[in-house]
C-alpha cells in the first residue's frame, strides 16, 4: 500500500545514482558504492532506481569467554559515549537553526531541503550537515502537522542515527521522532523500513507522517496482512516503508524461497534497472521478488520486536497434505487421561517438562495390548503420550492459547496478541488439538526458517526506540551491536509507585483489587487494571461485572477495538482490563477533569517474567509530566512464583506472612523475575545457535 506521492519527482533520492558495470560486477559486492555518472550517461529519469545492497551479517559470530567479556565491556564504554548534556547542547543547535527556517518561504526551504539531501547522498554524516539535516526535517514537520519537536526529541533521533537503542519513556512521541532519522537515511535511496509490533500502528504511523515525507521529497508505503504481492513490491519500493515485524519478516522469507542464492548472486540481481540501462536478467529477478534489501531499520517498541520475539523464529511450512496419523494424537490422549500425575509421571514446571516413570512405561505397556499393532513400539509409544501430557499439563487454554473457529490459536505470552498462523512443532499443536477435542490439521513441512535475531543482523544500519530496554542492554549489544542510550523526559515524572500489596491467595487478591477499583470508580477516576492471561481479565471482569462497574476487556479474544479502548481509557469513570496488549504504541490521554483527580489509577494484578514489562505497564500512567498512580497485587500462588520463585523462601513466607514487613517478598519477586528473564535469554542463545548450524549447513552443501 502506497501511502503518497513525494511532492517533487526530482528531489527523489537514487534517481541519478550510476553504478558501473565493473562495480555490479565485481567479486566483492561489499564493497560498491555510487560512482559519479560517466559524461555520456543518459540523463536520469523519474523511474524509481535500486541501489545494490550488501547483506554482510552484524555480528554473526558467537562469543565465548573473552570475547564474551569483550562484548559486554565494549557495550558498556559505548553507552558512556552518550552523555546526556552533550546531546542537550547538540540538541539545542538542531533546534535553534531549524527555527531560523520559520521565516523562509517555500521555495527558499526547498533549497535547504535540497542542500540536506544532497549532503546525505554523499555520505557526509559530521556534526554540522546532521544539524542541518535534522533541522530541515524538524521544520518540516512544523510546517506539514503543525508539532514543534521537543529537544529531548531531538536527542532521540540523533542517537538512533548513530545506531543506537533509543529509551524513552511513554508519551514522549517516538512516532514523530523516528521522522528525524528516518527522512535522514532515505535520502541515501537505499530505503528505510520503520518497524512496528502491529499492522494498525504500522498503517496509523505511515498515514500521520506521510505529510512529512512528502514534504521532504520522500515518498511512503504501508504494509498490511491484506497487500497482494504487487501491493507489497510497490511499499518496498518507496523511500520509507512502515511495516510490522512480522510482515518483514516473512516477505523476506518468502522471497528467500523464490531466489534461494547466494549473497554475492543476490547483490547481482538487486542492481539497478531502468529503461537507459536494460538487463533482462535483474528485471526478471526483480519483478519476482517483493523486497529490494535491507540497508536501514528503525524499530519501535524494540525490546519486544529484537528480544520478546527472539525466542521463536518464523518458519514458514506448507502443509503435509492428508495426515494418516490424526487417530494416533487422540489416541495418545486418551492414554495419557489413564495415566496419574505422581504415580506414573512427574511434571518440572521449572523446565517445563514431563518425564514418565517406570511405572507409567509399564502402564503404558499393559493398555497397548488392547491397541492396534502401532502401538506395540515402546518409544513411539512414548514419545507421542509424553506430548499429550505436555499439552494437558504445561499448556493452558485461555493462558497459552485459544479456541476459535475449532482451531487452537497461540497467544504472545509477552503481548496478549494472538499469533495467527503459528504453530507449534514436533507434534506438540497437534496434541493440543486433541487434547480440546477439534478437528487436528496435519503437521507442516518447514519450507523456510530464520530467527529474529539473524534476520536484524543482516541489516546494513539498525537503530530502535522504545520506553523499557534498559534491562537488556548488555544483550542488545552482544546480539546487535546496539547501545541502549536513555533520554531524558521532557516533563518531570511525578507517577506515585506504592509498594506492591502481598495477598495469601489468587482469591483474596482479585477480590483485593475489585475492591481498590471500586474506591476509585465511585470519584469517576479512571482505571487500568493489567493482568497476565486470558482467563485472569475474565475473572476480573467478572468481580468488576458483580459490583455493577461498568468496564471494557482487552485480550487476545475480545481485541476487535483495542486501539478505540485504549485512546479512550482515560475518561472520568473508565475502567479498562486489559492483557499484556495494553496499548503499546497507543498513548492513554486523560480527559478535562482526570488530573485534577489524582490522574490515571494502573494497577498490575501480577509481576511478570521481565522486570520492564511490568515497567511498560505503568508507563501508562503520568505521560508528559501527568499526575498518575502505579500500585501491584501479588499472591504467592502466582506464575512466576511457581515457575522460577525460592521454593523455600515462598513457603517461609506462606507460613509466616508477617515476614513480608521486612521486604522478603519483594527479594522474592526480583530473584524471580532475574530467573524467569535469564531463562528466557537462554532460549534465545539456544535459537540463536540453532541458527548459527543450520547457516554452516547450508554453506558446505552449497560449495
Amino acid at each position: 500500500m502506497r501511502i503518497g506521492q513525494p511532492q517533487s519527482e526530482r528531489n527523489r533520492p537514487g534517481q541519478d545514482t550510476w553504478i558501473s558495470p565493473d562495480q555490479a560486477l565485481g567479486s566483492d559486492p561489499s564493497n560498491m558504492t555510487a560512482a559519479p555518472p560517466p559524461d555520456d550517461a543518459p540523463a536520469p529519469t523519474t523511474q524509481r532506481l535500486w541501489r545494490p545492497l550488501s547483506y554482510q551479517a552484524r555480528n554473526p559470530k558467537e562469543r565465548k569467554g573473552f570475547d564474551r567479556f569483550g562484548d559486554w565491556f565494549t557495550g558498556a564504554v559505548q553507552r558512556r559515549r552518550w552523555k546526556q548534556h552533550v546531546l542537550r547542547a547538540q540538541a539545542r543547535k538542531v533546534v535553534e537553526l531549524s527555527e531560523s527556517f520559520h521565516n523562509h518561504s517555500e521555495r527558499a526551504f526547498d533549497l535547504e531541503v535540497e542542500t540536506a539531501r544532497e549532503a546525505a547522498r554523499r555520505g557526509r554524516r559530521d556534526p554540522e550537515s546532521r544539524t542541518h539535516a535534522f533541522a530541515v526535517v524538524r521544520e518540516a514537520v512544523r510546517r506539514t502537522v503543525g508539532l514543534g519537536l521537543y529537544p529531548e526529541q531531538v536527542m532521540g533521533g540523533w542517537v538512533m542515527e548513530d545506531g543506537c537503542i533509543a529509551e524513552m519513556a511513554t508519551g514522549e512521541g517516538k512516532t514523530v521522532t523516528a521522522c528525524l532519522t528516518a527522512a535522514v537515511q532515505a535520502w541515501m535511496g537505499y530505503g528505510v523500513h520503520v518497524v512496528t509490533v502491529n499492522d494498525y500502528l504500522a498503517r496509523r504511523d505511515a498515514e500521520l507522517n506521510e505529510p512529512v515525507y512528502r514534504r521532504l521529497g520522500l515518498s511512503v508505503g504501508a504494509i498490511q496482512d491484506t497487500s497482494e504481492e504487487e501491493q507489497r513490491r510497490e511499499a518496498y519500493a518507496c523511500d520509507v516503508t512502515y511495516t510490522s515485524d512480522q510482515q518483514l519478516i516473512f516477505d523476506f522469507l518468502r522471497d528467500r524461497l523464490k531466489a534461494p542464492l547466494q549473497p554475492r548472486v543476490v547483490s547481482l540481481l538487486l542492481e539497478e534497472v531502468s529503461d537507459t540501462n536494460p538487463n533482462p536478467r535483474s528485471q526478471l529477478w526483480t519483478e519476482r521478488l517483493v523486497m529490494r534489501g535491507q540497508y536501514a531499520a528503525i524499530i519501535d517498541e524494540a525490546d519486544s520486536v529484537l528480544v520478546d520475539q527472539a525466542t521463536t523464529p518464523a518458519i514458514i511450512g506448507v502443509e503435509g497434505g492428508e495426515d494418516v496419523a490424526a487417530d494416533y494424537y487422540r489416541v495418545a490422549a486418551e492414554l495419557a487421561q489413564e495415566l496419574k500425575r505422581g504415580a506414573h509421571y512427574e511434571v518440572d514446571v521449572r523446565q517445563h517438562r514431563v518425564d514418565i516413570n517406570d511405572d507409567g512405561l509399564e502402564k503404558l505397556s499393559e493398555l497397548a495390548d488392547k491397541l492396534p499393532p502401532f502401538w506395540a513400539g515402546p518409544r513411539r509409544r512414548e514419545e507421542l503420550v509424553t506430548q499429550a501430557l505436555v499439552a494437558a499439563e504445561l499448556f493452558h487454554r485461555e493462558d497459552h492459547y485459544i479456541v476459535q473457529d475449532d482451531d487452537v490459536k497461540i497467544v504472545d505470552i509477552h503481548t496478549g496478541r494472538v499469533l495467527e498462523g503459528r504453530q507449534w512443532q514436533l507434534g506438540l499443536h497437534q496434541a493440543v488439538q486433541a487434547k480440546e477435542s477439534i478437528p487436528i490439521t496435519s503437521p507442516r513441512h518447514t519450507m523456510a526458517r530464520m530467527s529474529y535475531q539473524r534476520f536484524f543482523q543482516l541489516y546494513r544500519r539498525l537503530a530502535g526506540m522504545t520506553g523499557t530496554a534498559w534491562e537488556v542492554r548488555n544483550e542488545l549489544w552482544k546480539t546487535y551491536q546496539l547501545p541502549v542510550v536513555r533520554i531524558p523526559t521532557h516533563k518531570p515524572v511525578i507517577r506515585v509507585h506504592r509498594r506492591d500489596r502481598l495477598c495469601p491467595d489468587q482469591t483474596a487478591k482479585f477480590k483485593a483489587v475489585a475492591d481498590r477499583v471500586e474506591r476509585h470508580h465511585k470519584i469517576l477516576r479512571p482505571v487500568l487494571i493489567g493482568t497476565r492471561s486470558v482467563d485472569a481479565s475474565e475473572l476480573m471482569s467478572q468481580l468488576l461485572t458483580e459490583r455493577n462497574i461498568p468496564h471494557n476487556v482487552l485480550n487476545a479474544v475480545r481485541h476487535e477495538q483495542e486501539a478505540t479502548i485504549v485512546a479512550t481509557a482515560g475518561k472520568k469513570g473508565a475502567v479498562t482490563v486489559a492483557t499484556n496488549m495494553a496499548g503499546r504504541g497507543t498513548d492513554i490521554i486523560l480527559a478535562r477533569g482526570v488530573p485534577e483527580l489524582g490522574g490515571l489509577v494502573v494497577i498490575a494484578t501480577e509481576r511478570h517474567d521481565a522486570r520492564r514489562v511490568d515497567r511498560q505497564l505503568f508507563g501508562r500512567s503520568g505521560r508528559q509530566g501527568d499526575p498518575g498512580l502505579a500500585e501491584t497485587f501479588v499472591s504467592l500462588d502466582d506464575q512466576l512464583i511457581k515457575t522460577a520463585g525460592i521454593r523455600i523462601l515462598a513457603r517461609l513466607l506462606k507460613a509466616v506472612p508477617s515476614l513480608s514487613v521486612f521486604g522478603l517478598h519483594r527479594l522474592l519477586w526480583q530473584q524471580a523475575q532475574f530467573a524467569a528473564s535469564r531463562r528466557q535469554a537462554v532460549s534465545r542463545e539456544m535459537v540463536a545457535k540453532s541458527d548459527q548450524w543450520f547457516d554452516r549447513a547450508l554453506y558446505y552443501h552449497s560449495r
